[in-house]
Order: C-alpha cells, then structure tokens, then sequence
C-alpha cells in the first residue's frame, strides 16, 4: 500500500474513510462496498486498489466508522440518510377496572358461596378456631 494523500491546503493526512465519505456524498446514493472502496483507493493513489487485502482493511474501517450505515446487500450509505428509528411501542394490555364474568356451568349464584371465602381480613386465628 502507497503513502496516503494530503491536501494541499492543510498539509494534513487524508483517510480512507474521508475520501469514501466524500464518494458517497458526491454520488447521492447506497452503493456496494467493493466499488466504493475501490474508487476510494483510487483516488488516493493506491498502487492496486483491488488488492483484496486493502480492501478488507478499508471495509473493516469502514464497519467502524459512525458515518456510514449498512442498508443490506452490500450497499452502504450515509448515516443520515438512514431512517430514524422510532422506538416500537408494544401495546400494553390492562386488566385493572376491568370486570370478568366467569360462568361455572352449574348456573350457580352469589348464595351458593360461604362467607369464609370473601373474608380476606380475618387472621391466622380464625382459621384455627374454624379448623376445630
């Protein structure tokens, strides 16, 4: 692999990923990673830019870079021109003031019930007292 460019105004070092970033922002669009890559490596003067191991090294940046976003098969693109993720919502179910009618088949009612079943604030004591 060559020395990467600098720019001329700055003196400074310029990335792959820069350069890749400014192909898509000039393209508009998603496009496969091989492509893009190689045209990136191009354009910095690499000596084969179909090297498969540059490729890979720049792919594996690439992956890491928070700019770019993977839209699926093999097309890569900016990070806003993704959609927003929205947050799903899940529909909650609430039973809370609810009635639920229960039917036992015998065509029962309220009498057929003892007292001692709806009595939720007696004590351990009662039970002992009932239980003899």
């Amino acid at each position: 692999m060559s020395e990467p460019i600098t720019t001329v105004n700055t003196g400074r070092r310029v990335s792959e990923m820069d350069v890749l970033f400014q192909l898509l922002k000039e393209k508009g669009e998603n496009t496969h990673f091989r492509g893009l890559i190689v045209q990136a490596l191009s354009r910095i003067g690499y000596e084969d830019p179909e090297d498969p191991k540059s490729i890979a090294a720049v792919y594996t940046q690439m992956n890491l870079d928070m700019r770019f976003v993977y839209f699926g098969n093999g097309l890569w693109g900016l990070r806003n021109w993704a959609p927003a993720k929205s947050a799903r919502r899940i529909p909650t179910i609430s039973l809370l003031n609810k009635t639920v009618e229960y039917e036992d088949g015998e065509g029962g009612d309220e009498e057929d019930y003892d007292d001692r079943d709806h009595d939720y604030g007696r004590g351990r004591d009662d039970d002992w007292e009932r239980a003899e």
